[in-house]
């Protein structure tokens, strides 16, 4: 089922909640005092927290992982992105993402559960639930520990929450989800609908968007603790669960208006269109290698019809690409589905929910035929772009079938095919989710270095460093930690 915005009835809150930072309640309500509002309702939460999640991962985490998953690479002409091409990630540069993501989504979430479970609409408050448990997901997937328990405590007087270990944090992870499950009530009239910018408020989504969640969950922790990975997946298999297929991709969409545009496009338009973001290398030599037809989706041909991508991190590599040179003479990305007005922004897709079962019952710890559930995702996946989806009744079986792509059968060949094609589904469109994966699994097992890295080769970024904002303000804060500490579940 393909979910799409009816625009017309979003116009008053997306012109709002797309420009803002956060949840500004005297925008949103007209009470006796409107800089000091009594309440704010749901139908105004619950955007403001979607369009804030949507804008810091379409955008800030957008680029550093489509950098370090090596699907993009800086420009030969530009320098925006230098930095992260060379694996240096600042304090300042977490400071936006980290504040979106606690003073915005978080927290209105939180305001947006406790006003639901008032209210006893048990909807809203299953979805405010899963959306925290999303968002804290990506939160520790991004640095760590992180404040959690204490998190969202500023107007009880404590603006100096403790870190609680990202191993405790995944710990409370599933029970958030599970609540938020048994709340939910597919029959009753009390759900969201426009005011949904994911779903519409189909319940029956949400379900499956928070079993897919636990799924994720679970399966980060394969390495790491592999008996808790497996009890929790195990348990999963035993119950007629339902997940996330074809058509259920959790998205934000855009169109192209002003405030209402991709949230990238809009940084990359005022950056200067096109000039800092160039295809990798590594990502244009693998697909050609396959004859994959997603090359054509994901990047543009250089001005020869070519495609060409440029070295991680080379581009400043006056040897490598003297001066001047001619942008034209190399691939970016394409300017029509990856970064341009109405692109959404994926949260989870289909695809990637088929790559995750698949994993499981590669694994051993669900029921199903890993092979045909591996094949289905690449066609979903295929299916999601112009180009691709034409050539499926042509060139998919062809592409299945070649040595490279088939299945394996079993083992680590089999887990490593799998995140593979992963790592292909999700370029320029789940930047974040990939880099993410491929810290937990190694795969894929070819990226080169960066040229102009910071560090000894073979050496790679393993996190994102805190906010300058939080570890000047929270004496609790973590200090020293670079880019290349890992978090807790990379064990690779």
């Amino acid at each position: 089922m393909r979910n799409t915005i009816k625009y017309k009835l979003l116009t008053a809150v997306v012109l709002i909640f797309m420009a803002l930072p956060g949840c500004k309640k005297d925008f949103l309500d007209v009470n006796n005092n409107i800089n000091n509002p009594a309440t704010v309702d749901l139908k105004f939460m619950l955007p403001a927290a979607q369009a804030n999640l949507a804008y810091t991962l379409g955008n800030q985490l957008h680029v550093v992982g489509g950098l370090w998953s090596q699907y993009w690479t800086q420009g030969p002409n530009a320098n925006q992105y230098n930095d992260f091409d060379r694996y240096f990630y600042s304090n300042t540069n977490a400071d936006r993402p980290w504040r979106q993501l606690y003073a915005g989504t978080l927290n209105d979430l939180d305001a947006m559960y406790k006003k639901a479970e008032e209210e006893k609409n048990v909807n809203y408050s299953a979805i405010a639930l899963i959306l925290k448990a999303y968002t804290m997901q990506v939160v520790t997937d991004a640095w760590g520990d992180a404040p959690f328990t204490e998190a969202l405590k500023g107007a009880e007087g404590n603006t100096t929450p403790k870190y609680d270990s990202q191993e405790s944090i995944y710990d409370a992870l599933i029970p958030m989800i599970d609540l938020a499950i048994s709340q939910i009530d597919f029959n009753s009239d009390l759900h969201p609908g426009s005011d949904d910018l994911i779903y519409q408020g189909d319940m029956e989504l949400w379900y499956k968007f928070a079993n897919t969640l636990k799924l994720k969950i679970y399966l980060r922790q394969v390495k790491v603790r592999p008996g808790v990975a497996a009890v929790g997946l195990v348990g999963m298999a035993a119950d007629p669960t339902e997940y996330l297929g074809s058509g259920e991709d959790a998205l934000t969409h855009y169109i192209d208006e002003k405030f209402r545009q991709n949230p990238l496009f809009t940084t990359v338009f005022a950056l200067n269109p096109g000039k800092n973001i160039f295809a990798s290398k590594t990502s244009v030599d693998y697909l050609e290698s396959l004859s994959d037809p997603r090359l054509e989706d994901f990047y543009d041909s250089n001005s020869g019809g070519v495609y060409v991508g440029v070295i991680q991190g080379g581009a400043r590599d006056v040897t490598l690409y003297p001066p001047p040179t001619n942008d034209n003479l190399y691939s970016q990305y394409n300017s029509e589905q990856i970064i341009a007005p109405s692109v959404p922004v994926r949260l989870m897709t289909a695809s990637e929910s088929m790559f995750l079962q698949a994993e499981a019952i590669a694994r051993g710890y669900m029921a199903g035929d890993a092979a045909s559930t591996y094949n289905a995702a690449i066609e979903d996946s295929w299916g999601q772009w112009l180009v691709s989806s034409a050539a499926i009744g042509t060139d998919l079986a062809t592409y299945l079938a070649q040595p490279a792509v088939a299945y394996p059968g079993g083992g680590e060949p089999a887990i490593k095919a799998i995140i593979t094609q992963k790592w292909i589904s999700m370029n320029g469109n789940q930047n974040f989710e990939s880099w993410t994966e491929w810290r937990r699994t190694g795969y894929p097992d070819f990226f080169p270095t960066s040229i102009t890295s910071d560090f000894a080769p073979g050496v790679f970024p393993g996190r994102l460093v805190y906010s300058s904002d939080e570890l000047t303000a929270n004496p609790n804060s973590i200090k020293g930690l670079t880019v290349t500490d890992r978090v807790w579940w990379d064990v690779n």
